[in-house]
């Protein structure tokens, strides 16, 4: 075979070319250009999987803004909905401690990836009961069969009336909710992509003195994504389910049905995008970003060591022997449980409280401290990484955050309304509310629609027209807003109404107006105020709180501890907390829906015992929390090598850089030599 050689220059030296795996390369299989290696920076990771946990983290809080309006939907109750919350923590109980002992040493970002695309199957799945049901337009009136205008209320009729039952009605309920559960079972492997997998992943590619800004910055967009997904809930739920339907009614009135599934298709499309760009993300990033030195050899080594089965045991034992880890796990259980408890419920709280919409609740749950909250995570990132605090007064610190927070709390029992005064009932054995009375015994009346009116007193609210004894006829339309009445829109006063209660206590002919009556109550300002500051006192011990869970181990059982640790968090806290606060607020409810002797949605609470109810178990809770971290804190002296002191002058040597630059200068040399030397051909034989 004739062979021609291409003559090089004699003082020119060639150093050997190192080999780069094609897993520490951006880019998905042979698809790996030069131009998108300077991508693989945590910077560019930062910000695509920033992204990522803000949808995420939306998707959770738009499922908690729009949970009356699927309550109302599909005739819910709170305990139906804590069933279909949990779904999305039964998947780490056993997937966070398989993926935590094997995913140190598998390829982090496709890993991640795929557990986004599953997420993204949740969303999509989560908006398909609409496409199956449509919208639910029996709400508007006591028949399905009867939507218009003047038969979506409920008048006193002299005579028994039999209620229509529509046989398809409930039925759509069961399905359903078996669709969410499974949705949200599909959600939960975006818990384990964000702490199981993505954070870690990061914590590993960066100094450990630059992780507590990485991390403070990541802690800071996580924050956006509760917000975005309340702002995106309440800007749904303005529409009606059926954007293309007027329902002759605003989203004040009880029966609006917002459009709950307007959000889901929207947070779908978003991850999809993003999760196509992580997954171009290379196994690790380049070597200059961290402070430990790795080489081939490195590699191979961690390859033949990947973790067995039979080792699992000794593993778990480690674990449990670290009275730190083992401390801090049991605290954030019970705050987990006090803290997210409150936080899901709290749009509830809102509505019933404080007599606020279901678009209103969400906006103001997603909007209140956001701008506290970014600014605590990024002070607290900033002084840690600037002074360098001691564990113990890391600890320290954290102990009196979550003091304060229990102080703010109890503060917040004293902040609410008085009850709703509803003249003509009585109390059942069960402390629910009887509507029915001698007056309006014989009207007919159901508790399917609800749509308060307020009587001439401006105290007296009714549950219905019906209940207050109004005859089917409607008076003027008012064009100014009523003094005596809660509403930002034109009200409707309905005459001639026969169950009227009077300072006697007897009942009277008078006029009624549609709306809840107003309360009188200033507290919700003050209410916002201090939870806005206690959100941003709080956060300020979030990233001090992430590096103690990631320091308080070993970095070969980093991974596995925090896929315990999630399994735990699951099981303990994620899925308690539901059911905890799921059965208190069916305990407070007073008025319950009922149609064709069926059990559905709560109407109405009673103020006083869900304030209670809601603030004093997050005390409780917490309060045990507060407890184990005190542990912590007398503890935290063991905690060594917090800030990678020891690593911080090491040299690095960055393959990928090198592997880049050799082909640069590679390119350089046979340019030359083509200009200046004979061109032959060669066969190289590998």
């Amino acid at each position: 075979m004739n062979t021609r050689f291409r003559a090089l220059p004699t003082n020119l030296r060639i150093e050997p070319i190192n080999v780069v795996a094609k897993d520490d390369l951006c880019g998905i299989g042979t698809f790996t250009p030069r131009w998108l290696q300077k991508f693989a920076d945590p910077k560019f990771y930062l910000l695509v999987f920033g992204a990522l946990a803000v949808l995420q983290g939306a998707y959770f809080t738009y499922f908690i803004g729009i949970i009356t309006t699927l309550e109302k939907r599909f005739a819910f109750r709170s305990k139906v909905t804590a069933y279909i919350m949990i779904a999305e923590n039964i998947t780490p109980i056993i997937a966070c401690i398989l993926i935590g002992y094997f995913g140190g040493r598998v390829h982090k970002p496709r890993l991640l990836s795929v557990c986004m695309f599953l997420v993204v199957l949740g969303c999509f799945l989560s908006g398909l009961p609409y496409l199956m049901y449509g919208p639910g337009l029996h709400i508007l009136s006591k028949s399905s069969n009867s939507l218009e205008i003047n038969n979506k209320r409920e008048y006193c009729t002299l005579g028994t009336k039999e209620e229509h039952c529509d046989s398809n009605e409930n039925v759509s309920s069961h399905p359903a909710s078996v669709i969410m559960f499974l949705a949200n079972f599909l959600n939960g492997f975006g818990y384990i992509a964000f702490y199981i997998i993505g954070a870690p992943y990061l914590d590993d590619n960066v100094k450990k003195t630059n992780s507590p800004l990485y991390l403070s910055a990541m802690a800071a967009l996580r924050i956006f994504g509760p917000t975005l997904g309340f702002l995106l809930s309440s800007f749904c739920l303005k529409f009606y389910e059926d954007p293309f339907y007027d329902p002759g009614i605003d989203p004040h009135n009880p029966r609006w049905v917002g459009a709950w599934w307007m959000g889901f298709f929207i947070l779908g499309a978003a991850i999809f995008v993003f999760t196509i760009l992580l997954a171009l993300f290379p196994r690790e990033l380049p070597e200059r970003f961290r402070s430990e030195k790795k080489d081939a050899k490195d590699d191979a080594e961690k390859e033949n060591e990947l973790p067995k089965l039979k080792d699992f045991p000794q593993a778990i034992k480690r674990l449990m022997k670290n009275p730190i880890l083992v401390c801090h796990v049991i605290s954030i259980t019970f705050q987990v449980n006090g803290f997210a408890g409150y936080f899901v419920f709290m749009p509830k709280f809102m509505e019933s409280q404080y007599q606020q919409s279901a678009s209103e609740a969400s906006l103001f749950s997603g909007t209140t401290g956001i701008i506290s909250m970014l600014v605590g995570v990024l002070i607290g990132g900033f002084l840690i990484k600037k002074f360098k605090p001691r564990p113990r007064y890391l600890t320290g610190y954290m102990v009196l955050v979550e003091i304060f927070s229990v102080l703010g709390l109890f503060i917040s029992i004293f902040l609410g309304c008085d009850r709703i005064m509803m003249p003509g009932t009585t109390a059942n054995k069960d402390e629910t509310l009887n509507l029915y009375n001698e007056c309006n015994a014989g009207c007919g009346c159901t508790r399917k629609v609800f749509e308060p009116v307020c009587g001439a007193d401006g105290v007296s609210t009714y549950f219905s027209p019906c209940f207050a004894g109004c005859p089917n006829m409607t008076g003027v339309i008012s064009t100014l807003i009523q003094p005596t009445i809660d509403t930002l829109s034109n009200a409707t006063i309905f005459s001639d109404c026969k169950c009227v209660t009077n300072s006697n206590s007897t009942f009277e002919v008078s006029n009624v107006i549609s709306g809840f009556c107003s309360s009188g109550c200033t507290m919700f300002i003050s209410y916002i105020i201090l939870l806005c500051i206690s959100k941003f006192i709080s956060s300020t011990a979030r990233v001090g709180n992430t590096l103690i869970t990631f320091r308080c181990v070993d970095a070969k059982d980093k991974s596995f501890a925090l896929g315990v640790f999630g399994s735990i968090l699951a099981m303990f806290a994620f899925i308690p907390y539901p059911l905890i606060y799921g059965a208190l607020t069916d305990s407070a409810c007073i008025v319950w829906e009922e149609s064709c002797n069926k059990t559905g949605n709560c109407w109405l609470y009673d103020s006083d015992k869900f304030r209670y109810y809601l603030h004093g178990m997050s005390i409780l809770l917490i309060s045990i929390g507060i407890c184990f971290d005190i542990i912590v804190f007398f503890l935290s002296d063991r905690l060594t090598n917090f800030y990678g002191e020891d690593d911080e002058d090491k040299p690095t040597d960055d393959r990928l850089a090198r592997w880049i630059k050799d082909e640069e200068e590679e390119d350089i040399i046979f340019t030359k030599c083509s200009k200046s030397d004979p061109v032959v051909e060669m066969n190289p034989v590998l």
